[in-house]
């Protein structure tokens, strides 16, 4: 009974704001939203082509964790950043499953259906995302410099502990207590429970491997290169953030630890590509927005953009009505949702009748830094992350100036091409 209470006085509140919605899209407005029909349209990769001179980071966010044409569309901006010369793509992923992507796409090391379907990630176990490194593979196969592929993330351990052993075991004799560390079974998720001895044993593993590590550095890279040598001395770092986060007791000191290490570890990847390097990040909308919208602390693209100024560029993704997987209180489903009929940002866009658009809200800002629609935040479709439920607020605000360089809208959406878990 208090929840229904709850649920009703929160749609009353919600259409209280919503009745004094004016229309935010003036004709001005207008001239910067350009429809497109299909994902290979000009429209975007023109759009793309000419952002790049000025952009060191751009950030590519996703609606969903788990939306066919969000990733179909990064794809091919992909493409096109990499015709434009950009130097590597960094994955909302865990570091050491990056690494084994990397070693396919730039050496053809591994096998694409099992580097894909043993990913302990749901997010890229989908066709889509194995069509996008097998093409980044075959560019590399006549490339001067390789694209590469990194991850940020640092809240999971089950790849990188055995490239570590493997690691080691070919170019050292590491001691007996590191490989005990290393191979002992203990949580290797960040999001699991994890004793006061788990929590030390991963304390332990990080001093033995840092110390190990700056102990026998010449003799590591006279036998296994400086690549080598760099990616142990990361995923030494990593172990650190890791056993940091689950030191924490209180959730909210975890997530925004976890995004504050993700900015470091972008920093990373971009020193180990050199000078002038220039990425684009994969990620969900919460993190490569400018200015949080889901989350009540800084968040990755809020670092970036403090950092790199207008050479961060953000490019996020709404949607109006379709389908998308998360998970829900009986594990992870196919959602489907009706398309937007409250006054919103998102029912305007929808009012195009166009299957895709492209809003330019920095030139706009630029042109018309006045207009209302950056005078306070606006309705639009509620962003979804890893979890859902009936319950969810189908809309929220958000402050379009403070929040993407770019809007791409997606009327109607589907449920990628799911491949099989192998665990």
């Amino acid at each position: 009974m208090k929840r229904s209470l709850e649920n009703s006085l929160m749609c009353l509140f919600i259409a209280l704001s919503l009745s004094s919605f004016a229309q935010l899209l003036t004709g001005n407005s207008k001239e910067f939203i350009y429809p497109f029909q299909s994902q290979h349209d000009e429209v975007l990769s023109n759009h793309i082509s000419a952002i790049t001179d000025g952009a060191a980071i751009i950030g590519l966010g996703e609606v969903s964790h788990y939306t066919k044409e969000c990733y179909e569309l990064k794809h091919q901006i992909i493409k096109t950043l990499i015709n434009q010369g950009y130097d590597a793509l960094v994955l909302e992923v865990d570091f050491g499953q990056a690494v084994l992507w990397n070693d396919y796409v730039t050496n053809g090391n591994g096998n694409i259906d099992s580097l894909i379907a043993e990913s302990g990630w749901f997010t890229y176990r989908t066709q889509e995302f194995k069509n996008l490194l097998i093409d980044v593979r075959n560019h590399n196969l006549t490339a001067d410099q390789p694209f590469q592929v990194f991850g940020m993330e640092m809240t999971a351990m089950h790849n990188n502990l055995p490239w570590l052993e493997n690691y080691l075991s070919e170019h050292s004799a590491a001691s007996e207590e590191l490989v005990a560390l290393l191979i002992k079974e203990q949580p290797v998720v960040a999001f699991q429970q994890h004793s006061r001895v788990e929590v030390m044993d991963y304390w332990n593993l990080y001093y033995e491997l840092s110390g190990f590590l700056s102990e026998h550095r010449d003799e590591l890279i006279n036998s296994g290169g400086e690549k080598n040598y760099a990616t142990a001395q990361r995923i030494s770092e990593i172990t650190r953030q890791y056993a940091t986060y689950i030191s924490q007791d209180e959730f909210m000191i975890q997530v925004e630890l976890r995004d504050q290490f993700s900015s470091r570890n972008v920093m990373w990847c971009m020193e180990q590509l050199g000078e002038d390097s220039q990425i684009a990040i994969w990620a969900h909308n919460g993190h490569v927005v400018k200015e949080s919208v889901l989350f009540g602390y800084d968040i990755l693209g809020y670092y970036l953009s403090k950092w790199f100024g207008d050479e961060y560029y953000s490019i996020g993704f709404t949607f109006n009505q379709g389908e998308f997987g998360a998970y829900s209180s009986n594990g992870f489903k196919k959602w489907e949702l009706p398309s937007v009929q409250v006054p919103s940002l998102t029912k305007e866009l929808a009012e195009f009748n166009s299957p895709y658009l492209l809003f330019d809200i920095r030139r706009l800002l630029h042109a018309e830094p006045d207009l209302p629609l950056f005078e306070k935040s606006v309705p639009i479709r509620t962003d979804v992350s890893e979890s859902f439920n009936d319950d969810n607020n189908p809309m929220m605000e958000i402050d379009l100036s403070n929040s993407y360089d770019c809007l791409i809208y997606i009327d109607h959406t589907n449920y990628p091409t799911t491949i099989e878990w192998k665990q």
